[in-house]
């Protein structure tokens, strides 16, 4: 039996579209779909060839009365098939898959005395430039079953006719989530609807799109190797529920300095449109012994940061192990490699957080009071490199990186 729709007599609700400006915190944006509530066929599609679902999705003249219509003159209802692949359902957006999003899809499921709802799934993906390897196309089913959003969280509660808490329908939802910036960012969204069931019965499906916090580790290669995973790691567990964990996006570089991270400040951070930034700079800034110039590059990023309204934390270095880095012997005359950062870089960012009125985490302090109680833990924390964290030195960093960020990502 193919799909079928029971005709009823009004249009579904007003749509929006999503822009391509994040949507504002908390706040569930609806995203544009070609008729929502299967009034007509629109830009709904047949998986099987892509091409349009004017067989599937034929208005029917049959009786609603069989079934309980949710939102009465709401739109009609879509039957679907017991089993045919060919009569899943799926529609390509105008709106493209943004980072750091949950999107809850919703569809109102209609109790029938043959219903059988246990194989139905919404699904999210998006549609690719280029053919997924497969030798088709690439673009004549739009890559239905394909470039799947994972893991969503499904919330289906049973629909009982006759119930009177339901009167024989439930709405259903799936979130989805991404993160930073995820595989097909920017790319056309696609939605899906997979129905096994023998006859089940559907209406008025939704998409919401919600932008979540936003964090961004801007630093050079000590932050790159592994401080966003550790902080992410210690961070997530803090915060509940789920649809508020943030993106924590690393925007790390090995070798970079304050002065050379100016140029990939817009692609790398403010593309991302953070609530959040760390900047952590100082130790490729030491080899190249410029303080004044570090301090002013400094002061640019925190000044372009705060002109985007976005909240910064600036963080000193974690230290060199004199001893072990090759640097090590041609500072001596300046009292010492990390001695000397200290003093003129971790000294200029503790004095611009003050200045600028911006939060400072004192790694650098944090790591020296630590070492300070053992002098050989100082191996323990930083690797054989004299420079680079183990794994150990970034759970030191996490365990206060983690909560600074959940109080200020929690703060009203």
């Amino acid at each position: 039996m193919k799909f079928s729709i029971l005709q009823s007599t009004a249009l579904v609700g007003a749509l929006l579209l999503l822009g391509p400006v994040r949507a504002a915190k908390d706040v569930g944006v609806p995203v544009a779909i070609d008729e929502p509530g299967f009034e007509a066929i629109g830009n709904w599609k047949r998986s099987d060839t892509g091409g349009g679902a004017g067989n599937i999705l034929q208005v029917s003249s049959a009786s609603i009365a069989e079934v309980v219509d949710p939102v009465p003159d709401g739109g009609a209802h879509v039957a679907f098939s017991d089993g045919d692949p060919a009569h899943h359902i799926y529609q390509v957006l105008t709106d493209t898959l943004a980072g750091s999003t949950a999107y809850t899809m919703s569809i109102v499921a209609i109790d029938r005395s043959d219903a059988d709802f246990s194989s139905f799934q919404l699904r999210l993906g998006y549609v690719p430039d280029e053919d997924d390897g497969t030798g088709g196309d690439g673009i004549a089913n739009d890559h239905f079953g394909k470039f799947l959003l994972k893991d969503p969280t499904e919330v289906r509660p049973t629909p009982l006719n006759g119930d009177k808490d339901d009167d024989g329908y439930k709405t259903w939802t799936t979130t989805f989530i991404t993160k930073g910036k995820p595989h097909g960012f920017g790319k056309p969204l696609r939605i899906e609807i997979v129905g096994r069931g023998e006859q089940s019965l559907f209406d008025n499906i939704r998409l919401e799109a919600t932008a979540l916090p936003v964090v961004v580790m801007l630093g050079d290669s000590t932050t790159d190797r592994g401080m966003p995973t550790a902080v992410k790691k210690q961070l997530h567990p803090l915060i509940e529920p789920l649809l508020e964990r943030p993106g924590v996006i690393n925007a790390g570089k090995g070798g970079d300095n304050a002065t050379s991270a100016l140029e990939r400040l817009e692609k790398d951070v403010l593309a991302h449109k953070p609530d959040i930034v760390t900047v952590s700079f100082g130790l490729n800034d030491t080899g190249g012994r410029k303080p004044k110039e570090y301090g002013e590059s400094l002061k640019t990023i925190v000044d372009t940061l705060k002109a985007a309204d976005i909240q910064v934390v600036l963080m000193t270095s974690t230290p060199f192990n004199n001893e072990r880095h090759f640097w090590g012997k041609d500072f001596k005359e300046l009292g010492g490699l990390d001695e000397y950062m200290d003093r003129e870089f971790c000294g200029r960012m503790r004095d611009l957080a003050k200045s600028e009125g911006v939060t400072l985490l004192d790694l650098h302090a944090i790591f020296a009071e630590e070492i300070k109680k053992d002098a050989s833990l100082i191996n323990k924390l930083v690797s054989s490199d004299g420079v680079h964290l183990t794994a150990k030195g970034y759970d030191l960093v996490a365990k206060h990186v983690a909560p600074l960020l959940h109080k200020l990502l929690t703060k009203k």
